[in-house]
């Protein structure tokens, strides 16, 4: 994790979100890793998101692709990283122990509170992703690598919400599924 590099620092997804300034940044650098990795790189596809990286690493993140990050893809990770971090921002793992935070003029959330404020930073998360799949779709033509991927290469997702459903398109089928498919196998 030393060398991975990020398309948003620890500060941009403080000064976004709702987490405090004091909360220690080696506590939230490894959820802003993971939703780069579950929910950026599976959007832009590993082409696009190696080309990303190395630019930045570079120090030449410039024109579209500087657009693509600063307008579409930060705005996205922010809130996956915050999506990702929100239920572990009250708990330590000690080394024989997880303990609970509290602060002495604070009431900590229901649980179905939590849930629920939860499911409110994801639905941002997802319109943000959305923004930035339809914004690459739209722009094809800029981002050459969106659509180079080959063999174990990620290819790029273009489903922004998930509703526990899955009715994507079915590779071995060559079609769309659709809900008759599982009413049709569910009839007796």
């Amino acid at each position: 994790m030393a060398n991975y590099i990020l398309f948003i620092s620890e500060n941009k997804f403080k000064d976004s979100t709702a987490i405090g300034g004091n909360v220690d940044n080696e506590i939230l650098k490894p959820y802003i890793v993971t939703a780069q990795k579950k929910y950026i790189e599976t959007k832009l596809g590993t082409d696009l998101f190696t080309k990303l990286q190395s630019d930045i690493t570079a120090g030449s993140l410039s024109g579209v692709y500087k657009t693509l990050v600063d307008d579409y893809v930060q705005d996205a990770l922010v809130h996956w990283s915050f999506y990702e971090s929100f239920p572990f921002l009250r708990y330590k793992v000690m080394n024989n122990n997880v303990v609970a935070k509290t602060a002495e003029n604070s009431t900590p959330l229901s649980r179905e509170e939590a849930q629920d404020l939860r499911s409110e930073i994801r639905n941002t998360a997802e319109y943000y992703t959305e923004r930035l799949i339809d914004y690459l779709k739209h722009n094809t033509s800029s981002y050459p690598e969106y659509n180079s991927n080959t063999g174990s290469d990620v290819n790029p997702d273009t489903n922004a919400y998930y509703s526990g459903m899955n009715l994507e398109y079915d590779r071995n089928q060559r079609k769309e599924i659709i809900i008759d498919n599982f009413i049709k196998r569910n009839e007796y």
